[in-house]
């Protein structure tokens, strides 16, 4: 005789504390991001170095020349190489004497950063309070504000770089660059997973009859 076993089945849809998750990853890349000093960085086999973060900017000149023979040698080429092994000192400054475009960055990325505090904040509290999970539609719109100010900040950035290169070395972009990035796209899907499912519940419950 054949018997009917009802199986309770049970699934878990955490889409909020996968949210949570992407959110913290994005705070852990902007801390890097601002403090890394590598936003752009020259070439460091040339013999002029230069690296830039959000904050400073150094310049390494290369070490000055030996005058070998009289001040009058006229043999001594003036592209000659150094040949002095004292290596030159690092020449830093703010990096906001670059142009009015990095302050801007600088705005750019540390308000967003705060909002990404604030609702990470605000989205611990919504998952702990079933009864205030409006709050993630809340944190959701500061985040999406916030992504868009960091997008306006990594477009802006390398563009008006290049329009004021302060040396005529091979350069690129370096990690405290593309974290700014990585912590745009976390703060978007992060915002996204806030406002999709709008059912109250994250634990899903059904019966299965299977007959043996």
């Amino acid at each position: 005789m054949a018997k009917e076993i009802i199986l309770e089945i049970s699934w878990l849809r955490p889409l909020k504390l996968i949210g949570l998750a992407n959110l913290f990853c994005a705070l852990i890349a902007f801390i890097l991001s601002m403090a890394l000093k590598d936003w752009v960085t020259s070439d460091e086999k040339k013999d002029l170095q230069f690296h830039m973060g959000l904050w400073e900017q150094c310049t390494k000149l290369p070490p000055p020349r030996k005058n070998i023979g009289n001040d009058y040698d006229d043999d001594i080429d003036a592209t000659t190489p150094a040949i002095d092994d004292e290596e030159s000192d690092w020449n830093c400054e703010a990096s906001s004497n670059r142009g009015t475009y990095v302050t801007i960055t600088q705005a750019l990325i540390v308000i967003p950063f705060i909002a990404a505090i604030v609702c990470f904040v605000i989205g611990i509290v919504a998952y702990c309070k079933r009864e205030w999970r409006f709050l993630y539609k809340i944190a959701a719109v500061i985040l999406i504000i916030a992504a868009i100010a960091v997008l306006v900040a990594v477009i802006l950035f390398p563009a008006m770089f290049l329009d004021d290169l302060p040396f005529y070395v091979f350069f690129w972009f370096g990690w405290g660059y593309g974290l700014a990035w990585a912590a745009f796209c976390f703060m978007l899907t992060a915002a996204i997973l806030f406002l999709i499912s709008h059912d109250r519940k994250e634990i899903y419950r059904t019966e299965k009859r299977v007959v043996v």
